[in-house]
């Protein structure tokens, strides 16, 4: 299963993701888009940029309740930010919410975060890397292991504050499950990555937590005040810094660079911009602190998600000793190493030949250079690059939308220019927005001194109103004396564009032809009927006739038969 995964009925093809990824990992097939997951950053910029709430972030809470009910013993690791999720409440009352789930304890991943922080101090120490890249933003690390495969050697070897404190917790509390909870989606990568070693088994967003403790009646705010009894707090309050911008570079002594300059850079634009440089030039000597979000972790995606603001989010932490310092958890008095490996995930993608973009380009009318708008309605920055993707199979043909609009247009007004019956628009005030050239040779009048005017008292108010009422087709033979011309008049009313489309067919020579037909049939009739009637009379007047010969001819036969006998008598 996908990180981020597609509720396909509410995508709508308007390709805003597909603008909003910085690394174009979104295909677009069978009219839908669908993340590539070996090209994903998980940076979020999808799932806030999707105007139809199409895409959605896996939810592991399942799991993790399948773990709580088997019994095993499921610690969770906080971020630091979760002050800035959980404003004016205490680690305490966090803690305890997250106890009455099930949790058997609750951690800051701070704790971590100032392990990594002694790791990267040996780094600088030792001086042996070319440059450093801090590895604690997982999105970065994704980002270089599957973009910037050149800079792998540059990542530090050190595992992020996540996985470092899970090992703490680990080895501090034996055979456990280890939960994170905070606001990054790569997280969720970095746990299930076979590389980062298992060591957390789930990591969870704010808000998912926060429904889960809404589903079990659990409130934070409602919590007994009451002290945490379990030791809980952090040696080194400034690893509570993390989740800003250039929260890492402040828990470093200025001193402790050495030989290194430390930079700081937040967003996805600043650290694309600057893993080019670092790739395409020739520079040495830097130490990086790199968030792919704007603001840290503070702007992460269920930060945003969760509609926090950064300002006041980056207020609420400080490196101030908090209530639960008092009392250092465990985890947080040993210290080891915690190296992490990393890989070239990159992959590469078959390049099409200058003749095959050329051939894609032509499909949508694109044979010169200027041809080519630019317009990133696709997602892509150039039509060269949609041309790319079209090739690769990440996007499709039919997603330059000005080629496919204006060939829509060609071919309508082509039907319209070429229809012979008359076609009008009218508004929902019944004034005339068009006409095609049909309609004005019918009524002689130009669209240009037709625009605007009313509709014309013909059409009849009734056939508007009913074609409005009942949403259907109004259909109906009328006379024009204006154009002296019979038509067959259809009114369609467009609830969507509050429009009116009436059809004019001219049918007068239709009826004129009929009514002469009838004429020819009518005549036919009357002339077949005066035929019939002089032949029944000259039939009758032959029966007559014959039926008179008939009795002469018996009464001369019978005569002659009678003589003829009297005479043998005689």
């Amino acid at each position: 299963m996908s990180i981020i995964e597609l509720r396909e009925g509410n995508c709508r093809n308007c390709y805003k993701c597909i603008r909003g990824c910085h690394v174009k990992a979104i295909a677009f097939k069978d009219g839908h888009t669908k993340v590539m997951d070996n090209e994903c950053v998980l940076c979020g910029e999808c799932i806030i940029n999707c105007p139809q709430n199409a895409k959605y972030i896996q939810n592991d809470v399942e799991g993790v309740r399948r773990m709580l009910a088997a019994g095993e013993r499921v610690y969770v690791t906080l971020a630091p930010s979760w002050q800035g999720w959980y404003p004016n409440t205490s680690f305490a009352k966090v803690s305890a919410a997250l106890k009455k789930l099930g949790f058997a304890g609750v951690e800051e991943t701070a704790i971590g975060a100032n392990a990594t922080s002694a790791e990267y101090a040996n780094l600088l120490k030792n001086g042996n890397m070319k440059n450093i890249i801090v590895t604690a933003c997982s999105s970065v690390v994704m980002m270089i292991e599957r973009h910037y495969p050149d800079l792998v050697p540059m990542l530090a070897p050190v595992s992020s504050p996540m996985m470092a404190h899970a090992r703490l917790m680990r080895q501090t509390y034996g055979d456990i499950k280890v939960v994170f909870v905070g606001p990054c989606l790569s997280k969720k990568f970095e746990a299930s990555d076979p590389l980062a070693g298992g060591l957390v088994d789930a990591a969870l967003t704010f808000y998912t937590v926060d429904d889960w403790l809404r589903e079990e009646g659990i409130s934070i705010e409602a919590q007994d005040l009451q002290e945490d009894p379990q030791a809980a707090g952090v040696v080194n309050t400034r690893s509570r810094l993390y989740p800003k911008a250039t929260g890492i570079l402040a828990t470093i002594p200025q001193q402790n660079f050495y030989s290194y300059r430390p930079i700081a850079v937040d967003g996805i634009d600043r650290c694309m911009d600057l893993f080019e440089t670092m790739q395409d030039e020739d520079i040495s000597g830097y130490f990086v602190e790199a968030n792919m979000c704007s603001g840290g972790c503070l702007g992460g995606p269920a930060m945003r998600v969760g509609r926090r603001r950064l300002l006041l989010s980056e207020s609420r932490i400080t490196d101030k000793k908090q209530p639960q310092d008092e009392h250092p958890a465990a985890t947080a008095s040993i210290a080891f190493p915690h190296p992490r490996v990393f890989t070239n995930r990159f992959v590469r993608s078959e390049m099409p030949t200058e003749e095959e973009i050329r051939e894609i380009l032509a499909k949508t009318g694109k044979v010169r250079p200027e041809d080519e708008l630019n317009c990133g309605s696709c997602g892509y920055a150039s039509c060269r690059e949609k041309a790319i993707a079209v090739y690769q199979g990440k996007a499709d043909i039919n997603m330059c939308l000005p080629f496919f609009r204006d060939r829509a247009e060609n071919i309508s007004n082509t039907v319209l220019e070429h229809s012979p019956n008359a076609i009008f628009a009218f508004d929902d005030n019944l004034c005339l927005q068009s006409m095609n050239p049909t309609a004005e040779a019918m009524f002689r009048t130009p669209l240009s001194e037709a625009a605007g005017l009313p509709f014309p008292a013909f059409f009849g108010e009734t056939a508007f109103d009913e074609a409005k009422d009942t949403q259907c087709a109004v259909k109906k033979n009328v006379w024009l004396p204006e154009v002296e011309k019979s038509v067959e008049q259809t009114i369609i009313y467009i609830k969507e564009h509050h429009t009116y489309l009436a059809f004019l067919k001219d049918v007068t020579e239709e009826l004129t032809r009929r009514e002469h037909l009838e004429g020819l049939r009518d005549s036919t009739i009357d002339m077949a009927q005066k035929v019939i009637e002089k032949q029944m009379i000259a039939a009758q007047e032959i029966a007559s006739l014959l039926g008179e010969t008939t009795a002469e001819t018996k009464v001369a036969l019978t005569n002659l038969k009678k003589s003829m006998k009297d005479l043998a008598q005689s």
